[in-house]
């Protein structure tokens, strides 16, 4: 008796597909998508095949991801919050910038009648100065361009270190600004010594120590002394290498300093980063007093809440000047 050949309904499809390899699957997957015509009560989604598997392109870090959507968050949020009405905004701004333009006209006007008097005064100086006279300065000058103090200071800043430091350790009055911009290998002990002897210096207006090497430590330093000082109203230590942590110290002692009103750190080696630039201006919604900030947000909810309260703090001293002036009158 012949043997009954097994029909194709009597064949165990899944056993056979269980036996494939995946790599055997793969291929008569795609031999069938030829061979096969697609079904049309099939959605048009289910009838092409995967394409989307592809080697992984790099690490993924799913915890950086998710800060920088928060902090994106909150920085809109912020934005919303502190954005002032615009029916408040042009009369209130027109005012300052008017007051601003006539402070600056009048003091480039002195500046102009400084800078005519000196040429005045030098011209009649050098009418009067003799030949001998001439020469001996010309050697003076060929000896100093040898000496090595020049060589100490190439960046043209003539500030005694020593001898400011001691004024300024004296309280003496008339040492109004202390810049020691871009003095190169200051060390670190004298700088703190400077920012030490400000403490309880009531004469110093101005302290500038930009590109200088100032670190975090020195940072923290300058936010103590800020507690304490009354008399400095203008602050820089751009293009330094303080940190987000260093710069917000600062920011924070501002809420018990009622004297300063220009604060200038942009231009750090370091990033302060997002949530440093939330963090100051949070803290500096508790200053009524600074109305300049030299540096540039990267965040726009940080930034449009700053000019905000510097805007704020600017008409606040305007109205004070106004106040004055009527019970003066």
């Amino acid at each position: 008796m012949r043997k009954r050949q097994p029909l194709l309904k009597d064949i165990d499809e899944d056993e056979l597909l269980a036996m494939l390899s995946p790599e055997e699957l793969k291929e008569l997957q795609s031999e069938m998508d030829v061979m096969i015509a697609p079904d049309d009560n099939v959605p048009v989604g289910q009838r092409q095949k995967d394409q989307t598997e592809k080697p992984p392109t790099g690490t993924f870090d799913h915890r950086s991801l998710v800060g920088y959507l928060y902090w994106e968050k909150e920085s809109n949020r912020m934005l919303e919050e502190e954005r002032v009405p615009a029916t408040l905004l042009p009369k209130e701004i027109i005012e300052i910038i008017e007051e601003i333009v006539e402070e600056e006209a009048v003091e480039e006007e002195v500046t102009n009648k400084k800078v005519q008097n000196a040429d005045v005064a030098e011209e009649t100086t050098i009418s009067t100065v003799t030949i001998k006279e001439e020469e001996e300065k010309a050697d003076s000058k060929e000896i100093n361009e040898e000496s090595p103090e020049d060589d100490q200071k190439p960046s043209g800043n003539e500030t005694n270190l020593e001898s400011t430091l001691d004024k300024v350790r004296n309280n003496n009055p008339s040492v109004t600004e202390v810049n020691l911009n871009n003095i190169e290998n200051i060390p670190k002990e004298m700088l703190l010594d400077y920012v030490n002897a400000l403490k309880k210096n009531k004469h110093v207006k101005t302290f500038s120590i930009a590109n200088t090497g100032v670190d975090e430590n020195i940072a923290f330093n300058i936010a103590n002394m800020l507690r304490e000082n009354r008399g400095i109203t203008t602050l820089n230590i751009e293009s330094n290498f303080v940190t987000g942590k260093g710069i917000v110290a600062i920011i924070r002692c501002l809420q018990f300093n009622e004297t300063l009103t220009e604060l200038r750190f942009h231009n750090q080696r370091h990033m302060l980063g997002h949530h440093a630039e939330m963090e100051i201006s949070r803290l500096l919604k508790a200053n009524n007093t600074l109305v300049k900030m030299g540096y540039h947000f990267e965040q726009p909810g940080p930034r449009m809440v700053v000019t905000n309260l510097l805007t704020r703090n600017l008409d606040w001293q305007r109205q004070l000047r106004k106040e004055e002036e009527a019970n003066i009158n």
